[in-house]
């Protein structure tokens, strides 16, 4: 059985020290081949004007803060602990376009802590910016649950992040999968985003775990979707996607398919706002109350 961890709620309003990363072409392009991006725009560094990442590469820096040290001791987790936090929310605002030869540095703030019926809730906003500059590149929220942990002393809130969009029932469904969930994807996806938990990648430590397989990562749900929305309604183009958000509620398995369900409104500025949804092949929900904007 787990051990039960406590989580001290005076920790609300702690800011966690920056991570750095080096956003490199090749960081870029990895990210973006594991999602299954395979145009000129993400993946030929020869075109003109080089290339441009995929927005939710952000989450690859933003990890390096809410895996590090510096938050680990925050917290006073361990491994096993952390490895007990499942992501539950990411939402996403995307500033500039992502190119190559960055230097970012990602600060966190510890702003919600609470208790849930299943774990201890806590919301981290995470805003990534230009090292020389310090001008913002993305600002995110990332929510989880550490399973089964308690709050010691009150629940806490500083800020919130953005409600989940409404729920939407007259969507359209895609014909074809938006992504197909192989036994590679998670090893793929795991070094390529560089986020790793050994439940998306070994078959030991997720029946420890209590899953019956290796999962796939929220993250790479939520970073397929994006790719998805910007082939969709973006006409292919990575610049034009300023904000992915999602609630990640299902178990995305080794061996499903995962199709998009959709609703798209424009805007009198050519703006889109688009709801959705992502589901397996069973119909089980694996990302919720989807929401996307892409600019005119």
């Amino acid at each position: 059985m787990p051990v039960t961890n406590l989580l001290n709620s005076d920790i609300v309003g702690t800011d966690i020290t920056p991570a750095h990363t080096h956003m490199s072409a090749r960081r870029l392009m990895s990210y973006a081949a594991s999602l299954g991006a395979t145009e000129d725009v993400y993946l030929n560094d020869l075109r003109e004007g080089g290339i441009t990442g995929l927005p939710t590469y952000v989450i690859s820096p933003e990890w390096q803060v809410m895996n590090g040290q510096p938050y680990r001791a925050v917290l006073g987790a361990d491994n096993a602990q952390m490895w007990r936090c499942i992501h539950v929310q990411q939402d996403s605002t995307i500033f500039k376009p992502l190119r190559p030869d960055t230097h970012v540095v990602t600060r966190g703030k510890i702003c919600a802590l609470r208790q849930t019926r299943i774990g201890a809730y806590i919301a981290v906003r995470l805003v990534t910016s230009e090292k020389e500059t310090d001008e913002a590149i993305a600002e995110s929220w990332f929510c989880g649950i550490f399973l089964g942990d308690k709050i010691e002393g009150p629940d806490r809130s500083i800020a919130e992040p953005p409600a989940p969009a409404a729920l939407v029932e007259d969507f359209t469904t895609g014909s074809a999968p938006m992504l197909e969930i192989t036994r590679a994807l998670p090893h793929l996806y795991t070094e390529a985003a560089d986020i790793w938990n050994p439940i998306h990648t070994e078959r030991t430590a997720a029946r420890d775990a209590g899953l019956d397989d290796t999962l796939l990562h929220g993250s790479c749900s939520w970073g397929a979707a994006g790719l998805q929305i910007v082939r969709q309604f973006g006409q292919g183009d990575p610049a034009r996607l300023t904000r992915l958000g999602a609630r990640m509620t299902g178990k995305a398995l080794v061996g499903a398919s995962l199709f998009m369900r959709h609703r798209s409104v424009d805007a009198a500025d050519g703006s889109r706002q688009i709801s959705f949804e992502v589901i397996d092949d069973n119909g089980q929900i694996i990302l919720a109350n989807g929401h996307a904007e892409i600019a005119a």
